[in-house]
């Protein structure tokens, strides 16, 4: 399946080879657009090349996959590497600037995939005698919501961007930053119903694999664009559909949930759902982003990015101990409150997706031992037999490793760990091309949820039912809550469990609001990060989670009546009025008259 989609790809490649060099030169220009596209197969052709660009920016390939992963590591529940990480310590300190090649690099990959986009739009009426009709109408329709989907991310990130619809001239690039709810309303008219409609529920998976569009997944990606901007009637409205265009065709993708309390009990793995076995079995991909090393550029480093150092990964970040402490014991209540929960033995009796997603001490991964023990300097390789060094806390660049000085705090993620990556790890030259999905059918179900608590007069036994069944996949006990404001609260307990390591928390905690309407990543990502003790220390302190699911830690409450024994990773700041948005990048304001230097946002 991948193969097939490859080789479509690669002829793509070449026949846009000559777009490249104007595209990459000036990225807020598009091509000339010629004579391209000359026919049905050549409007094909640059659909597929918008749909490998999505993957194809520095932003995403320099650190992980699409979409943006390495986003959760500057928010409450991730952490990296406190040194050589350069920028993404300011996303954590309320420093970062207009300066911030992150900041140039994902603007200019917004508008670098629309200019691709607009390349094919812009003359795809003017061949529409020469292609099947309903094939012009679901290349239209996917090159809309490609379009939406970057464009919403730049309103995420920027707020007020320019709307550019159409390929620019060398001649033709001052354009004034767009109001926000004006590219919103823009981007969700272009997805028209009617339009939406010509696509298949689902394309081919033996040919496409889970890299275009469908309907189902079209109706989803609109109602999560509503969702974003509470929306929130559009959003129920539209997840309503693509749940009933997915009956029969997506579904939750069964996980084994056998606790393994040490390395010797055995390995979990969440590998059905975010393995390569899922690329072909998983009914729950319902779009992703498809890699290939096959094809050029078609590789990303998200393995090495976060894989350990005993399998020659980075061990670059890692979920925090307010994360760790997020998973409710298996009574659905939080480890705070739970009579099941024995701080001595901290894992027993968790929410499965604590070992499914996250990577904790004395456990296996890959087939080898993982151990942030300071003092076991060799691991066990369960599949070769051998001890082996244990490169997490000894040797060379050690200090990078998990609960290392320089390290991310203790413990990494397992989701998107394979056990099929065994041995195969070699070092920062290392391509990964497994693909990541962008849009699942749980997120759905949560999108379906969250919409209804949140309209006016929603349906809340619809949204228990949609968190139940997110739950019921890991064998967590239903949600009984029938008031709003105790769904919300489960809702969020999901978002964050569930979605984690995904790219999806540093935007939750920025549209998520308090009662005063200020964003919740005021109070989550702000004041100390905490890990475990370097001496491997089981720890003691008492989590505070308040409604929310944010997590704090009063240094004066232990469940030993003891010295509180975390150690603080590194202090966060949240500025209010600033941080709830990214910088305009320096080099956009300068050479766009229509921008300029003083139209940054507030506190920048």
């Amino acid at each position: 399946m991948k193969k097939t989609y490859i080789y479509i790809l690669a002829a793509a490649l070449v026949m846009l080879t000559g777009c490249e060099s104007m595209l990459d030169r000036k990225y807020q220009n598009g091509p000339s657009t010629g004579t391209f596209p000359a026919s049905e197969e050549e409007a094909l052709s640059g659909l597929l090349v918008s749909y490998k660009n999505l993957g194809n920016g520095s932003f995403q390939q320099q650190y992980n996959p699409f979409p943006y992963r390495w986003l959760d590591m500057v928010s409450d529940i991730g952490c990296t590497r406190s040194v050589k990480l350069g920028e993404w310590a300011q996303f954590e300190t309320s420093t970062i600037t207009s300066q911030s090649s992150v900041v140039k690099s994902e603007y200019s990959g917004i508008y670098k995939t629309a200019g691709r986009i607009h390349l094919v739009l812009d003359k795809l009426d003017e061949i529409r005698d020469k292609m099947d009709d309903e094939v012009y109408y679901q290349i239209k329709a996917e090159l809309l919501c490609l379009r939406a989907f970057m464009y919403d991310q730049g309103c995420q990130f920027y707020g007020a961007i320019p709307f550019i619809d159409h390929c620019l001239s060398l001649d033709d690039y001052a354009y004034a930053r767009t109001p926000r709810e004006e590219v919103i309303d823009r981007i969700l008219k272009d997805m028209d119903d009617e339009l939406l409609d010509h696509l298949p529920i689902q394309w081919s998976r033996a040919t496409w694999g889970t890299v275009r569009l469908g309907r189902a997944a079209a109706y989803a990606l609109k109602a999560r664009i509503c969702l974003h901007w509470d929306m929130f009637e559009d959003a129920a409205k539209y997840s309503k559909i693509a749940l009933d265009l997915s009956e029969g065709v997506y579904s939750l993708t069964p996980l084994d949930c056998t606790y393994y309390a040490t390395a010797l009990d055995g390995e979990p793995t969440a590998a059905p759902l975010f393995g390569f076995e899922a690329e072909t079995d998983s009914q729950e991909w319902m779009w992703s982003i498809s890699f290939n090393k096959l094809a050029a550029s078609s590789v990303h480093h998200g393995i090495y990015s976060f894989a350990s150092r005993v399998h020659n990964g980075a061990a670059g970040g890692g979920p925090t101990q307010a994360m760790m402490d997020s998973f409710q014991c298996t009574d659905g209540k939080s480890i705070a409150e739970s009579p099941l929960y024995d701080w001595k033995n901290p894992w027993a009796n968790r929410d499965p997706r604590l070992d499914l997603f996250c990577l904790r001490n004395d456990t296996r991964c890959m087939g080898i031992e993982y151990s942030a023990n300071t003092t076991k300097i060799a691991v066990t390789d369960f599949i070769s037999g051998a001890q082996i060094n244990n490169n997490d806390v000894t040797g060379n660049k050690s200090e990078y490793g998990p609960n290392g000085k320089s390290g991310p705090g203790g413990y990494l993620w397992r989701k998107y760990c394979d056990p099929a990556y065994y041995g195969e790890i070699t070092g920062t030259g290392y391509e990964d091309d497994l693909d990541v999905p962008v849009l699942r059918y749980a997120e759905l179900l949560l999108i379906d949820a969250e919409a209804n608590i949140e309209m006016e007069g929603g349906n809340l036994a619809r949204a228990a039912a949609d968190i139940n069944q997110v739950r019921a996949r890991v064998k967590m006990p239903a949600v009984t809550a029938t008031t709003r404001e105790a769904l919300r609260t489960a809702l969020r307990y999901e978002r964050k469990v569930e979605l984690c390591n995904e790219g999806f928390r540093w935007f939750d905690l920025r549209r998520w609001k308090d009662k005063d309407g200020k964003c919740l990543a005021a109070y989550a990502v702000n004041g100390p990060q905490y890990a475990p003790a370097f001496n491997n220390a089981i720890p003691n302190a008492i989590p505070q989670i308040d409604e929310n699911w944010i997590v704090s830690y009063d240094p004066a409450k232990t469940w030993d009546g003891g010295t509180f024994n975390l150690r603080t990773l590194r202090t966060l700041k949240f500025t209010v009025g600033r941080d709830e948005l990214w910088p305009m990048p320096y080099t956009e304001m300068v050479t766009n008259p229509l921008i300029g230097e003083d139209n940054n946002n507030p506190g920048y």
